[in-house]
């Protein structure tokens, strides 16, 4: 007999035992047996599993170590330090310094139009005029009695100076004499006010009547308006009172001419606060050689401020935006070198406080440092200590234009 069969395998004895306790012949030894074997299966079985775990954690470890990603190429651009241009901005409108409705100042039948709607005019060109035959009928009949009341004046004054009449027959003369003259003024004067001639140089608006049509006094005939200078009305909150002054430039636009920036001129300051709405009034002045602006279009405005000076300013790109607050990432040097020798540069995530944007550039008030580099483009990609490898190329610019199909 070999040793196999003098000696029972462990399995064998465990089912030597549970056949025991299975037929009814459990005894105290048997079942301490059972036990003791039954500990020992467990544990093996536990440690082959904690086993497993330990070494499927090593060699995911191992991989993970020795599969570093590759360096994650991005733009840079140093931080700077510069001047920044400060605005007050504010919407307003276009308004004509002179601007008038020409209508008569008396009622009369339109005789006659003298002017082309939309074209220019000077002061004193006749614009229409009135039917006017009974006021010329006035003023004939006023210089006949004044030509007969200076003749009779003048043969009085011969008379008083020979003692043939009395002073105050004189008086009476004169009076009958500057009576006359009086009356051909008046009748004068119905007949301009029947005569509609321009106030001021300017353009002429859309025609309002015709030929034959009788109008009341302040009945429109037609616009006109001085467009070769131009208001431009607009409020300010009362907290920018103190950098305003009369003669700062404004610059604005209008929604007809997109991209185009005009120039104005500060020339008036309300000196009340409108107590509704806690606002100053302004106007400005701008010039409209050209022609483009026209009174009631909307503007937008830019007021010029004193620079602020020593501001560091950084791309619109290089901002992270988030919910837990705006971020850059800023190129550091690590420990580690790379296969030529060199230090690997990492991106560290810092957060920022920032200002206004001016022309695609953004002021960072707390955060950084001047001459930081940060990474300004792909920052969708990268993470805190994400491996970077840095582009040369210039960074992009926001274009002056969208670009068109």
């Amino acid at each position: 007999m070999n040793y196999q069969e003098r000696t029972p395998s462990a399995l064998s004895q465990i089912e030597s035992v549970f056949t025991g306790l299975t037929d009814g012949r459990v005894t105290p030894q048997r079942m301490r047996k059972a036990i003791v074997i039954s500990g020992l299966v467990l544990l093996v079985v536990i440690g082959l599993l904690v086993g497993f775990n330990i070494f499927r954690n090593s060699m995911i470890k191992s991989f993970l170590a020795n599969n570093t990603p590759p360096p994650v190429s991005v733009n840079f651009e140093t931080v700077k330090i510069s001047n920044v241009p400060q605005n007050l901005t504010a919407i307003g409108s276009v308004s004509a310094i002179h601007q008038v409705t020409i209508a008569p100042e008396v009622s009369g039948k339109v005789t006659s139009i003298s002017f082309v709607p939309g074209t220019a005019v000077k002061k004193g060109d006749v614009i229409a005029k009135l039917n006017d035959a009974t006021e010329q009928a006035d003023l004939a009949t006023a210089r006949a009695q004044a030509s007969l009341a200076a003749v009779t004046l003048k043969r009085s004054e011969e008379l008083l100076a020979k003692g043939s009449i009395s002073q105050a027959t004189y008086d009476q003369k004169q009076s009958e004499y500057t009576s006359a003259n009086a009356a051909i003024a008046r009748a004068e004067a119905m007949i301009g006010k029947k005569t509609l001639r321009a106030p001021f140089d300017g353009v002429l608006g859309v025609r309002q009547s015709e030929v034959g049509h009788y109008l009341e006094p302040g009945k429109a005939m037609v616009t006109l308006t001085d467009v070769q200078n131009l208001y431009i009305d607009f409020t300010l909150p009362e907290q920018a009172r103190p950098v305003l002054t009369q003669g700062q430039n404004i610059d604005f636009t209008v929604d007809a001419y997109p991209g185009k920036t005009f120039s104005a001129i500060l020339a008036v300051i309300d000196p009340q606060v409108n107590t509704s709405t806690r606002t100053i009034r302004m106007q400005a002045v701008a010039e409209n050689k050209d022609g483009q602006l026209m009174p009631g279009m909307f503007a937008n405005l830019k007021v010029e401020l004193p620079a602020a000076t020593d501001k560091l300013t950084i791309p619109e790109t290089a901002l992270d935006y988030s919910l837990y607050g705006n971020s850059v990432y800023v190129i550091q040097n690590s420990n580690d070198k790379d296969a030529k020798g060199q230090p690997v540069l990492t991106a560290k995530r810092t957060q920022v406080t920032v200002g206004e944007t001016i022309d695609g550039r953004i002021v960072v008030e707390t955060g950084l440092k001047a001459n930081e580099r940060i990474v300004t483009t792909g920052l969708s990609k990268l993470f805190d200590g994400a491996h970077l490898a840095l582009n040369d190329t210039p960074t992009l610019v926001k274009p002056a234009e969208p670009p068109r199909e």
